[in-house]
């Protein structure tokens, strides 16, 4: 094979194809276009490569990646400031959000737990719950309730707000009498209270739980902070008039009345001239009349087939059930099948003593609700019902520092579907303690408004105060997610008042 020396330097190549030059120096002219395709031992210090073809891994080997998660940082770090000097609040930059919490406005606060947000900072707090005692407890959403059904002492070792019902007892209904053969009256309702945003100091109260009335006796008293339900009147024995209701505080009730058949019956007085409902008095019969309740009259016979309805009770909800209180009771027939009922102001029913007929026995008045007993047919009345003190009030009365906190953002939605990486930098103060970093305090980020979430590994990236830290995570993987809604949560764990304290002061994330 011959071989060919080139050893003008001035010569030019141009559109040569040269498929194996090993040995080959070429220290000057030009190759334009060539095709070189195994040149490892060349050295070229002059000239060009017009239009060369260059191997995409002999370039790529010696590139170098640029990092830029200091410039996302510091980026973030100029939008908290922007954030603060503008007085703003949640901003968005594209696909970027930046919230200093100058207010909530950026937090999903129906996500977050035991949030706080106070100048600018959030912390998670703990509830504090007072030690209360008495009667038996129940919980109903945030507020716990305390019914007192015997007498008993309510002690509290904190001020409290709260709601309370107090209940006098019902009356006892009217006694049958031979003489004269009429139905007996209704009692009537106890005394009712009811008032909201109560303060109580801390200490004792007492709560004194009226009995209620027996046949032909009125009812008993309840008293509470001062408060007086006093207990409802007796209905009338049958051929005499109802007996006077006992003053009441709030819609204080009144007795029934029994009617002889031949005269018009008296109506059962609630004693308090301005809050009473007598009893029912109207002439008619065999039969009794109702017994006052606290939100209407006693109702009046209905012919011999009928005895009265006891008067309307009132529907309250403190336990967190709505409940009838302080009805009265239904008054008695002689004869016939259809005696008085204590009525719910809807219809003919309730649950108050119902009026007795003919020999069946009447029904005693609803305990711990003040209903009034029934009145007697042709047997004795019926016991009304005892009386109540219920209080409602906050379980928690204040919250302190050194809870765990969730805190998630609102959604922002993404420029373009499904990225594959995000970004978040903090801004966080070690008010006590130190925060150990994905135990202490961890970070997520989803993609899908929180139905996913992907955890990122934070790393502590200075410092911009005393005990404060910027930390952050870069190029978090999301892409096993799909969606746009975009949003953090943070989470502290291992609070404690006084021991660790882990104070959030910004946050930014990004996405792409």
């Amino acid at each position: 094979m011959a071989i060919i020396k080139i050893r003008n330097p001035a010569i030019d190549l141009d559109a040569a194809e040269i498929p194996n030059l090993d040995t080959a120096k070429i220290t000057t002219g030009e190759l334009a276009n060539a095709r070189v395709a195994d040149l490892p031992t060349s050295k070229i210090t002059s000239g060009t490569f017009a239009d060369a073809r260059i191997s995409e891994s002999s370039v790529t080997q010696h590139a170098a990646t640029y990092d830029d998660n200091k410039l996302q940082t510091n980026v973030a770090l100029l939008g908290f400031k922007t954030a603060v000097n503008g007085s703003l609040a949640k901003y968005n930059l594209v696909d970027q959000i930046v919230d200093e919490y100058e207010d909530n406005s950026g937090i999903d606060t129906s996500a977050s737990t035991n949030e706080r947000l106070t100048a600018g900072v959030y912390d998670g707090t703990t509830q504090v719950s007072p030690t209360v005692t008495g009667g038996s407890t129940a919980v109903d959403g945030d507020y716990t309730v305390h019914t007192i059904t015997a007498d008993a002492n309510f002690v509290t070792d904190t001020n409290l707000t709260v709601d309370y019902l107090i209940n006098g007892a019902g009356g006892g209904g009217g006694n049958y009498v031979a003489t004269g053969g009429d139905g007996a009256g209704g009692g009537g309702a106890g005394g009712y209270y009811y008032a909201t945003s109560v303060s109580l100091s801390a200490g004792t109260f007492a709560a004194v739980i009226g009995v209620g009335g027996s046949a032909a006796s009125v009812g008993g008293t309840t008293t509470f902070n001062s408060i007086t339900a006093a207990g409802g009147g007796t209905g009338g024995n049958d051929g005499a008039g109802g007996g006077a209701g006992a003053n009441g505080t709030v819609g204080g009730s009144g007795g029934g009345t029994g009617n002889r058949t031949d005269s018009a019956g008296t109506a059962g007085s609630g004693g308090d001239t301005t809050n009473r409902n007598d009893g029912g008095g109207d002439w008619a019969g065999d039969a009794g009349a109702g017994g006052g309740g606290s939100s209407a009259v006693g109702g009046t016979t209905r012919g011999d087939s009928g005895g009265g309805h006891g008067g309307a009770g009132t529907s309250n909800s403190i336990t967190g059930t709505s409940i009838l209180y302080a009805q009265g009771g239904g008054g008695g027939v002689q004869s016939g099948t259809d005696s008085g009922n204590g009525i719910d102001g809807a219809n003919d029913t309730g649950s108050a003593g119902t009026g007795g007929f003919g020999s069946t026995p009447p029904v005693a008045g609803t305990a711990n609700r003040g209903h009034g007993g029934g009145g007697g047919g042709q047997t004795d009345g019926a016991s009304g019902g005892s009386g109540v003190v219920i209080i409602r009030r906050l379980t928690y009365t204040s919250v302190a520092s050194g809870g765990n906190l969730t805190l998630q953002s609102n959604d922002t939605t993404a420029s373009t579907a499904n990225p594959d990486y995000a970004d978040m930098v903090c801004l966080i103060e070690n008010a006590e303690g130190t925060a150990t970093l994905d135990t202490d305090i961890k970070g997520y980020i989803s993609e899908d408004s929180g139905s996913t979430w992907t955890q990122g590994n934070f790393v502590d990236e200075g410092s911009w105060g005393t005990n404060k830290k910027i930390i952050a995570f870069h190029d978090l993987d999301i892409s096993a997610q799909s969606g746009s809604s975009m949003c953090y949560k943070i989470t502290t764990h291992n609070q404690s008042a006084g021991s660790k304290e882990t104070k959030i002061h910004a946050t930014s994330i990004g996405w792409r």
